[in-house]
Order: C-alpha cells, then structure tokens, then sequence
C-alpha cells in the first residue's frame, strides 16, 4: 500500500469515528477498489455502512476483512457483533469461539466470552 492509501485510510478512519459517515465511505470504498486485499479498509467500510443501515453490504464486508486477516481478533469480534445484531445467533457464536480461540487471555477474548453468555 502507498503512502497516498495510507492517507486515505486515516482520514476515512477520522469521519468515521466522527460519525461523518457521508464523508467516510467514498474513502473506503476509494481505498478497497485501489487495494482489495486491504483488511482495514474493508473493515472500515463494513462500520459505516453498519451505521448508515446497509446491513447486508456491511456483514458482506465484515466477512472480506475477517478472510483477509482470519487472525484479527478485533475485525471477527466486531463481525461477530455485527451477526448478533442481526439474530445471527450460530454465526456470531462461531466468530466469538474464533475470538477465544486465538488468544484467550487478550482484552478482546474476555469480551467475547461475555458476549458468548448472552447467546
């Protein structure tokens, strides 16, 4: 990835932790045509369509960023989120087991088991 992509991201990254969605998602999107095998911008991506009601494009995306970096405990927490907001139950229940399963003492593995009570 070049520096210019780079740029892409933290900037998409900025509106979309500001909530400018509207702002945000060209730059994704900008970023994942350029680079498909970039995990972060699909990441990115599936956030904000997730925010703007996209739901079906947003697991889409959340499953490209999760195949593209399966070790990513964050990216497969957030999918996994995601397929529980959804009533996605079996799915989410995988994804958080994956979750465990990498590192089971990381920050994003308590999360995931306390997610994996509820369902």
């Amino acid at each position: 990835m070049d520096a210019q992509t780079t740029q892409l991201i933290e900037q998409a990254e900025k509106h979309r932790i500001n909530g400018e969605y509207d702002q945000a998602q060209p730059l994704y999107e900008q970023v994942v045509q350029a680079y498909p095998d970039c995990a972060q911008g699909w990441w990115g991506l599936a956030h904000v369509l997730m925010n703007i009601g996209e739901f079906e494009e947003s697991v889409r995306c959340f499953r490209k960023a999760c195949d593209l970096e399966p070790d990513n405990q964050r990216f497969i927490y957030d999918y996994a989120m995601m397929l529980t907001m959804l009533s996605m139950f079996d799915e989410a229940k995988e994804c958080f087991t994956r979750c465990i399963n990498l590192d089971p003492n990381s920050r994003v593995a308590v999360e995931a088991l306390k997610q994996l009570r509820y369902l």
